[in-house]
């Protein structure tokens, strides 16, 4: 098995925890399952990688956070699933758009503080827009040419 199929078996995982979807019992079990696949890793560093990535979500997932409202939870999903995406410098920039606008709208759902948070979210994915920019179009006053 390759890192990037482990990964993705993993990141699965992952995306049904922040979704709230998976049962702790079912969670364990996922687990379990996920480490006997890596022993067939290979390379033997990809093997590592898988190792360590699965050392640091167990820490994760035995952490125990403060309650999460549901509207944190699901701007946490849409802002995932943007950081995540795949395709061209537009379709990307186009879809951190559209994530930005459903992150706003799932903050104006809430109150005080919580919102100011679930707000803060789209920090991170207006940034990313602006590096996709600067690498991607030489009208851009900080173009530097491709990287990625």
């Amino acid at each position: 098995m390759d890192y990037a199929a482990y990964d993705e078996q993993e990141q699965r995982l992952v995306d049904a925890v922040m979704a709230k979807s998976i049962s702790e019992e079912d969670l364990w079990i996922e687990v379990d399952r996920l480490k006997t696949l890596i022993p067939s890793v290979e390379p033997m560093a990809d093997r590592q990688r898988a190792e360590d990535s699965m050392e640091s979500l167990e820490r994760v997932l035995n952490l125990k956070p403060p309650p999460m409202s549901d509207e944190m939870a699901a701007a946490i999903r849409v802002q995932s699933k943007a950081f995540l995406s795949k395709g061209t410098p537009e379709e990307r920039i186009a879809l951190l758009k559209t994530a930005m606008t459903e992150i706003g709208r799932i903050a104006a759902s809430v109150d005080g503080a919580e919102a100011s948070s679930i707000r803060h979210l789209n920090e991170p994915l207006a940034m990313d827009i602006e590096t996709i920019r600067i690498h991607n179009d030489p009208t851009h006053p900080g173009y530097q040419g491709r990287t990625e």
